[in-house]
């Protein structure tokens, strides 16, 4: 679904920059069970899912 714009592995799992939720897409980031293979129980993509809000207000205000 989203390989013609994000980095996808070979099954899928979309692509993120060093543990970060960030994608090489600069204002996209991935969490939870779209970018974790290994950890997809709903208390891990929570917690993915803070971390990528966290970079996503840190993205839209520039820091």
């Amino acid at each position: 679904m989203f390989k013609p714009w994000l980095e996808t592995d070979e099954t899928g799992y979309i692509i993120t920059i060093d543990g970060t939720p960030r994608t090489a897409l600069p204002g996209v980031f991935a969490a939870g069970d779209v970018a974790d293979p290994h950890y997809r129980q709903a208390i891990t993509a929570a917690a993915s899912g803070c971390k990528a809000a966290i970079e996503a207000d840190r993205f839209l205000r520039g820091i």
